[in-house]
């Protein structure tokens, strides 16, 4: 075991303790198609070194343990974070995290609604659709560039929808309101749900949800080059509720990486990647609404 400053009686040991029990050293994974996003936020915004308690000891699997006096407690998101001293860059909070994803879908909404009343051609929506592509790949493996390719992401995605939406509302009433509302809602219901504790984003959640996106992922491709799954009752399964599912656990891993980066103590500048991350997954719960809402054309 690896020991921090100080002593206290007794040594943690085993999987069983007051407070928690063993687990291993979660895994990470991402919401935007690859299973390493989180892990290279914490490796492009390191964390300063973390001084722990005295009451604290680490074991060589990794696992904190914290004594308070008469019994050791399993602390597996480690010691708390110390406050920064003079002059030290501000860290990772959820707090600016949800902000700057509320400020990302804030600009793609009023984009959006420009591009919405312009009547644009359909035929642009496919070239800000790869430019959106191309920008939010370039954003999840360059973190470093989230404060300037996040708001790009945004303004391009931002248009893609203002185009969609357009086709779907000339198509069916009320059906982008109750989508851009329904979005707002899921968003904000599932931030409820995760922090009551009623859904627990562990290392099983995150690896399912990855083998979902990318299950998706082949499904897509297959639909666009031969127009399996488009339209009818397939397409308003597929892209429409099994899309929406997908999004919806995209969500909660996304806030649960929100959560384990304010515990981390990284630089305040991964705020903004993981806002990209939370507007990624919020774009998904919008086109899946249109396409229930549009029904199965």
């Amino acid at each position: 075991m690896t020991s921090t400053q100080g002593s206290t009686p007794g040594t943690p040991s085993g999987g069983s303790a007051s407070g928690g029990t063993a687990t291993k050293k979660r895994g990470v994974g991402a919401s935007f198609g690859t299973a390493s996003n989180y892990g290279r936020m914490l490796t492009t915004f390191p964390a300063a070194p973390v001084t722990a308690p005295s009451n604290w000891k680490q074991q060589p699997d990794g696992n904190w343990w914290s004594w308070d006096g008469a019994t050791w407690h399993l602390q597996p998101q480690g010691p708390p974070a110390a406050p920064p001293a003079a002059g030290q860059a501000a860290t990772f909070t959820a707090d600016g995290a949800l902000n700057k994803a509320g400020l990302l879908g804030l600009v793609a909404l009023v984009v959006g609604a420009v591009a919405y009343v312009s009547h644009l051609p359909l035929g642009a929506a496919w070239v800000t659709m790869f430019v959106g592509l191309g920008v939010g790949l370039w954003c999840s493996f360059q973190p470093r560039r989230a404060p300037m390719l996040a708001p790009i992401y945004a303004v391009a995605e931002g248009v893609v929808l203002g185009i969609i939406s357009r086709f779907y509302a000339d198509n069916g009433q009320h059906v982008v309101t109750l989508a851009v509302f329904g979005t707002v809602a899921i968003v904000v219901g599932v931030w409820a749900v995760y922090r009551t504790g009623l859904v627990k984003v562990g290392n099983r959640f995150i690896q399912t949800t990855m083998v979902a996106m990318l299950g998706m992922l082949v499904v897509m491709v297959t639909a666009m080059l031969t127009g399996w799954g488009l339209t009818g009752l397939s397409g308003l399964l597929i892209f429409g509720v099994l899309y929406l599912i997908l999004a919806v656990m995209n969500l909660f891993v996304d806030f649960s990486f929100v959560d384990r980066a304010e515990q981390a103590g990284i630089d305040a500048d991964a705020e903004w990647f993981s806002a990209f991350t939370i507007l990624v997954s919020s774009v998904m719960v919008y086109l899946a609404l249109l396409r229930i809402f549009g029904g199965s054309r």
